[in-house]
C-alpha cells in the first residue's frame, strides 16, 4: 500500500487580490468604520492608521511576480531556517532574491527600505519592505514580522501604483479637522513631532497658537464648537 505525498506547489501560497494579500499581511486590523482610515487611540495617546487601506491606495498585488519569489524560495532556499518553504521566506530571503533579477543598469535594487518601528509610524503592525525595480517598473515586497498579537507574514511582491514610491512611507503624517468648522484643520508630520494648523487648501496659519500632539490625542475636539476632531491618514 502506497502512500500519496502532498508536494507543495507555488499556486498555493499566492493570492487572488490585493484585498486579500493585504489582509493576509494585516492578520489583526485596527476596528474601525468602514469608511475610515485612521483614529484616534486616546487610551494609548496616539493616532492609528488602518494598514490595509493605507497599503490599498498605493499598492496593487502582483501574483506573477509574487510567484517568481516564491518558486525561487521553493527552488533555491534550501539552508536553515527556509528549507524551500516560503512560507518561513524572510526579509534575507527577499534581498537574494530581488539582486538576482534586478535591472542591472539601475545599480542597487533598493531605493529604500520601510521599517515601520525604526520611525514614529502611526501603524499599529510591524511592517517591514524593500523597493526594487524590475523591467523599468517599481515593486516593494511587504512582511512582518513577529510583534504582539501579529503573526510572522513572508515578504509579498506589490506594485507600486502611487505616483511616488516615497508615498508608502508617508504613515507617520495624519490630518485631524473639524467637520464643522472648515478652517480648523490640523497637519500631523513625523508620528506627531510636528503639528501645525493649516487651510482647506493646505496653507499654515499661524495665529500664534501652539497645539501638542499629547494635548490633540488626548482630547481630539475642535478648539472652537467643541465638535470630535475627525483624522485621516495621508492621502495621495
Amino acid at each position: 500500500m502506497s502512500s500519496q505525498t502532498l508536494e507543495m506547489v507555488a499556486s498555493d501560497f499566492l493570492y487572488d487580490s490585493t484585498e486579500k494579500a493585504l489582509n493576509e499581511l494585516f492578520a489583526a486590523p485596527p476596528a474601525m468604520e468602514a469608511h475610515v482610515d485612521a483614529r484616534f487611540d486616546k487610551g494609548n495617546d496616539t493616532i492609528v492608521i488602518d494598514g490595509v487601506k493605507f497599503y490599498a491606495k498605493r499598492v496593487d498585488y502582483h501574483r506573477e511576480m509574487d510567484e517568481k519569489f516564491v518558486q525561487w524560495v521553493m527552488d533555491t532556499r534550501q539552508e536553515y531556517p527556509i528549507y524551500g518553504d516560503p512560507s518561513s521566506a524572510d526579509g534575507e530571503s527577499l534581498e537574494l532574491w530581488a539582486k538576482s533579477i534586478t535591472d542591472k543598469y539601475f545599480g542597487s535594487p533598493y531605493l529604500s527600505g520601510i521599517d515601520t518601528d525604526g520611525y514614529e509610524s502611526f501603524m499599529p503592525n510591524g511592517v517591514k519592505g524593500q523597493f526594487f525595480r524590475y523591467d523599468d517598473e517599481m515593486y516593494v515586497a511587504l512582511w512582518q514580522q513577529c510583534t504582539g498579537y501579529s503573526a510572522r507574514t513572508r515578504p509579498m511582491v506589490f506594485h507600486v501604483s502611487c505616483l511616488e514610491a516615497s508615498y508608502l512611507l508617508d504613515d507617520d503624517k495624519a490630518t485631524a479637522y473639524c467637520t464643522e468648522c472648515e478652517d480648523v484643520v490640523f497637519d500631523i508630520e513625523s508620528g506627531g513631532q510636528h503639528v501645525k494648523r493649516i487651510d482647506r487648501n493646505g496653507n499654515e496659519i499661524d495665529d500664534g497658537e501652539t497645539v501638542s500632539f499629547d494635548d490633540l490625542v488626548a482630547r481630539p475636539v475642535c478648539p472652537k464648537c467643541g465638535t470630535d476632531l475627525r483624522v485621516e491618514a495621508a492621502q495621495v
